[in-house]
């Protein structure tokens, strides 16, 4: 008699339709892999007309805001010229799409509460510098992807010996609410079980003051701030409460140059140009 191993395959009807239909399957297998092929033709299509169309390819001059106010990210020097991290990055960015197309560049300072206005209404193209998606001043704009991610922090007085936000005693606690989405903080204390109040700031000297007096016993905010409160002899709590992610800043339906911009982002990220860059600027 002959015998057959455990590992020998039943014999089921979905296995027998197959087994008869084995020809026409692989004609509509291959069928339905064309159709993708010719969609994402078209779409890379429309992707290309769109971005040679865009503001990008059709002005002379590109104008670009960086915020000036975060050390390492934008600072003006000597010579009045805006520098940093983010200079830098958008530079390198521009250069990669545009290296072969005769253009001007010109740089505008930027705070957090104008970058919004300023694309709006059309004094810059592009927008950089701590910008969050999911805040009130990224909504109704195109962003990409973000290009650097930061870790959110938690600012206190030098005196205060609280170690971890369990240890605030204090109703109320502070979050820069331009730069990190109030959703995702509440959030982020709803899981760890918190109930404190929230109180939202656009601006150092507010939040400096509310800290010196006591309304609030502590600040979340992106290290990239903490560092400037750090120098002015405030303490960071030593665990990050979780990341936030920067995105650059277009005007609404500009999705082909969203689209080349994320391309670059991601290229930026594998080939090693971001981190050379996060090391210059010491970020």
């Amino acid at each position: 008699m002959r015998k057959y191993s455990k590992e020998r395959r039943r014999e089921t009807p979905a296995r027998r339709f197959v087994q008869a239909n084995k020809k026409k399957l692989t004609a509509l297998l291959c069928a339905a892999l064309a159709v993708v092929v010719v969609v994402l033709l078209f779409m890379n299509l429309a992707t290309k007309q769109g971005f040679e169309s865009s503001f990008l390819m059709t002005r002379d001059t590109v104008r670009i805001g960086v915020r000036t106010d975060v050390e390492g990210f934008g600072s003006v020097d000597e010579n009045g010229n805006l520098v940093g991290f983010d200079r830098d990055y958008i530079d390198a960015i521009l250069n990669e799409l545009l290296g072969g197309q005769t253009k001007m560049y010109e740089y505008f300072p930027l705070t957090s509460q104008d970058a919004g206005g300023a694309i709006k209404y059309g004094t810059v193209d592009i927008a950089l510098g701590l910008l969050s998606d999911g805040t009130d001043k990224t909504k109704g704009f195109t962003l990409t992807k973000p290009y650097y991610t930061d870790d959110v922090v938690v600012v206190t007085r030098a005196d205060s010996r609280a170690q971890g936000l369990e240890d605030i005693e204090s109703e109320a606690i502070g979050l820069f609410s331009t730069a990190v989405p109030s959703a995702d903080f509440t959030k982020h204390l709803e899981s760890q079980g918190f109930e404190f109040e929230i109180q939202r700031y656009s601006d150092f000297e507010s939040a400096m003051l509310d800290l010196d007096a006591g309304r609030v016993a502590a600040i979340a905010m992106p290290r990239a701030m903490a560092r400037q409160f750090e120098a002015a002899g405030y303490r960071i709590l030593a665990d990050p409460a979780y990341e936030v992610g920067y995105s650059i800043m277009l005007p609404t339906g500009q999705s082909a140059v969203e689209t080349e911009f994320n391309r670059i982002i991601d290229q930026f990220e594998a080939d090693g140009t971001t981190l050379a860059l996060e090391q210059k600027w010491g970020l």
